[in-house]
């Protein structure tokens, strides 16, 4: 997903540009009006630039970009000397508050945990254990980025500021984050998992997420990479580069177990059942990855385009690393240049290797003991949300007599699992149906990492029916038919929140047909 927001900006360049050429590498003291006029003062270095904008990096390894129309003067100074770790978990304690914001330091890594609401004393030993393992896990990142560095022949730095990460404890909490951190809308940001920005150089994760540690190192592999400096970050890295990479890795509850050059099940096939997108399209431009309908085709793609060149194109793979390091910040590379760098890199292959891709990977498989078999469908409804894990099974029942259909309707059981490390959770957990009757389950409390049996239910409670929607619960009912479709919704509090204690008491809002689903 982009990490950082366009900007528009008027007017010529003034004071800064000047003096560019000359100082471009030390730090100094910039002058500069905010977007309300406000001037600000800003201890930074400058990292790069374009037509319209500055890039200014400060002690914390963030990013800020001001219009040039807005810079006023540069004065030369010593700083910025980069923050240590504990200097940076106090500003992130400053930002998030003292008591809703915990810290684990692990060298170079700062791992705070952003808290809903404030901790009971008993739960500040589970909260110190979890940041212990999410700094373990981190640790074990790093040493798989080192491995896969050092085996493919490039030079990468350590980081020059403390490599940050964020774990949100809320869905609420994280969505208004990522929604300043990115500048995109909460509707956006409220169905995404985990990002790095390549502005804050901040990873940013959903606590639930923590759960396999798929999403944390998938975004992780992000943060190494521009941390490391491989690439500069907000230069025109091709996407299907980025996310190939990226997708080469995988985890399961903390353990990685899947490198670049190891055959992923899950992308592989999805490669192998890519009928949109071709390699080609990949090379052309981003687009496919900003596509709903073609975003699985791209992942899929790029993960078999990379893995095809980490594995036998490896004499060519470091000179295109090297190649796409020296892109500058805010440069934007046409698909032509893009297409130009891939046939410097490996000639003009394209071609050859789509028809080398299936014989190198049924190769890869048969000498990995890897069986590239899509998992089967178990009739199981499998759902994660804020918190909780909803493991559903759904019956039919339908009854007939002389006259025809004389009952159907649909019964659910399962089991809820507090996905939280930290505390004991309070849960509503919601089937609606396409017929807009609905079944409920209040779990007033749940112990961390516990689960309880959901017990049988009928879905015939009746929903409450936007207007908009009302036509089309009509001809549902109208065909006399019980729900086809259903979907499950989970809600969670602290079980000592008073809103806990308005479900157990019965107070919670009926579900509402057509409304958009928060």
């Amino acid at each position: 997903m982009p990490c950082y927001p366009r900007c528009c900006t008027i007017g010529a360049a003034v004071g800064l540009g000047a003096l560019l050429v000359a100082g471009a590498s030390r730090a100094d003291t910039f002058h500069y009006r905010d977007a309300g006029g406000k001037s600000v003062e800003l201890e930074a270095s400058l990292v790069g630039f374009d037509q319209a904008v500055y890039i200014l990096e400060t002690a914390d390894g963030r990013y800020h970009l001001v219009p040039r129309a807005a810079a006023e003067k540069r004065v030369a100074s010593p700083g910025p000397t980069p923050l240590d770790g504990t200097a940076m978990a106090g500003r992130l304690r400053e930002e998030f508050t003292a008591e809703r914001f915990r810290s684990y330091l692990q060298d170079p890594f700062v791992i705070g945990l952003v808290l809903g609401s404030p901790l009971p004393k008993t739960s500040e030993g589970a909260a110190k254990a979890f940041l212990r393992d999410a700094g373990a896990f981190m640790k074990n990142v790093e040493a798989a980025f080192v491995r896969y560095v050092r085996e493919a022949r490039i030079e990468a730095p350590p980081p020059a500021h403390p490599v940050i990460v964020l774990i949100f404890e809320t869905k609420d909490d994280f969505v208004k984050y990522a929604s300043a951190a990115t500048s995109r809308d909460e509707e956006f940001t409220r169905h995404v998992a985990g990002f790095y920005s390549k502005l804050t150089n901040i990873l940013a994760i959903r606590l639930e997420e923590c759960r396999t540690y798929e999403t944390p190192l998938h975004e992780a592999i992000h943060q190494q990479v521009y941390v490391r400096k491989i690439f500069q970050r907000l230069a025109p890295i091709p996407t299907w580069f980025d996310e190939g990479l990226a997708t080469g890795f995988e985890a399961n509850a903390g353990k990685i177990n899947v490198g670049p050059g190891k055959v992923s099940v899950r992308y592989a096939n999805q490669a192998l059942q890519a009928a949109q997108v071709g390699w080609e399209h990949l090379l052309a431009g981003d687009d496919p990855f900003h596509t709903p309908a073609l975003v699985d085709d791209a992942y899929g793609q790029a993960w078999g385009l990379h893995w095809l060149l980490v594995t036998r194109y490896r004499n060519e793979y470091p000179a295109y690393l090297r190649l796409l390091g020296q892109k500058k910040p805010l440069e934007d590379d046409e698909p032509a240049q893009r297409q130009a760098d891939f046939r410097q890199a490996f000639g003009d292959k394209l071609a050859e290797m789509q028809t080398h891709f299936r014989p190198s990977l049924d190769a890869a498989c048969r000498k990995q003991n890897v069986i590239l078999k899509p998992p089967e469908r178990k009739g199981i409804s499998l759902t994660e949300e804020n918190l909780g894990r909803v493991q559903l099974t759904a019956v039919r029942h339908r009854t007939s007599g002389p006259g025809g259909l004389m009952g159907d309707r649909l019964e659910v059981q399962g089991t809820l699992t507090n996905l939280s490390p930290l505390r004991p959770m309070a849960f509503l957990v919601i089937v609606e149906t396409d017929a807009a009757t609905y079944a409920d389950w209040c779990v007033p409390r749940l112990e961390a990492l516990k689960s309880t049996p959901l017990p049988p239910q009928n879905v015939v409670k009746s929903m409450d029916i936007d207007a908009a929607a009302a036509a089309t619960v009509a001809a549902v009912r109208g065909l006399g038919q019980g729900p086809q479709t259903f979907r499950v919704c989970i809600r969670s509090a602290p079980a000592d929140s008073e809103e806990a204690q308005r479900w157990s008491s019965g107070q919670y809002p009926k579900p509402v047909f057509g409304a958009t689903r928060e």
